[in-house]
């Protein structure tokens, strides 16, 4: 089996990929340290990988606006304010201007927002989220990037699996990327079936990020997700030991796919010796299909 298995550099050093039976990393901004640390940080990754010649993606933003509002990963892109959209549009042709220098992979946008109560009326939802996605797909054009959205069942209004892949199917610089670790929480919100959800999505999907959790509680309400966040795989995780999901049946579905797959998780949960044993796990999932 190819592998195209990849991680985050939050938590490890791009200089140990190697080392580790890594073939890719993808780039993200984090939370460790000053906005400016973090910035030199991922340009100095992100100039290693080049020299290293390792595939590389990003995970958008990496350049924040001085006027955005929020957390740096939120989204307003289907807001119903307009101008909070336009701010969300902004930041986005700021950071492909530079994507069209650096020149990743595919880069990775969260899109759909937290919006998991209908506060308002909206009537004009389904013009914005068309208007949105043609926008996108014609910035990214211009630009000559790639991105993938994120699917997230986080806002109520386009929370369906099955809408996304429609909606992205014949944009052209737009598809779509698989977390497995947020599809089961979006599970868990709306009722739809893991695996059949994960099986559709992965055939639609251009690339995959893999975590895991525990529990049958989502985001906030979670006490694994709380105090863990984003769990290293492994292949002795199985529902019955009340995790997300058998790591190992969805790794070997993704793996399928021979697309890229970013192990995306934390060191908390149990240490590094767990992390790097988690990372060793999959390999060896791949190694054997």
């Amino acid at each position: 089996m190819i592998n195209n298995l990849g991680i985050n550099t939050v938590h490890v050093d791009i200089k140990k990929l190697e080392d580790l039976g890594l073939k890719r990393v993808e780039m993200c901004l984090g939370r460790m340290g000053s906005a400016s640390d973090r910035l030199y940080k991922m340009l100095e990754e992100i100039k290693l990988a080049k020299e290293m010649q390792i595939p590389f993606s990003i995970h958008l933003p990496m350049v924040i606006s001085d006027d955005f509002v929020g957390d740096y990963l939120d989204v307003f892109f289907l807001d119903p304010d307009p101008e909070k959209r336009e701010m969300s549009f902004r930041m986005l042709e700021e950071n492909l201007i530079e994507m069209a220098k650096i020149k990743p992979d595919y880069c990775v946008l969260h899109f759909a927002g937290v919006y998991r109560e209908i506060k308002e009326a909206f009537p004009d939802f389904e013009l914005v989220l068309n208007e949105a996605l043609k926008r996108i797909n014609d910035l990214c054009q211009s630009y000559n990037t790639k991105v993938l959205l994120e699917y997230m069942g986080s806002n109520i209004r386009f929370s369906d699996y099955k809408d996304w892949i429609r909606v992205t199917r014949e944009l052209s610089h737009v598809g779509l990327i698989t977390d497995t670790g947020h599809l089961y929480f979006a599970s868990l919100i709306h009722g739809f079936d893991y695996m059949q959800a994960l099986d559709r999505l992965a055939s639609a999907s251009e690339a995959f990020h893999i975590w895991t959790t525990k529990g049958q509680k989502t985001y906030g309400e979670s006490e694994y997700y709380k105090k863990y966040h984003h769990i290293i795989p492994h292949a002795e995780q199985f529902k019955e030991g009340d995790w997300a999901f058998d790591t190992k049946s969805v790794f070997e579905r993704i793996a399928k796919e021979r697309k890229p797959i970013i192990i995306e998780a934390s060191t908390v949960y149990k240490g590094k010796t767990y992390f790097y044993q988690g990372i060793e796990s999959v390999i060896s999932i791949l190694e054997n299909m």
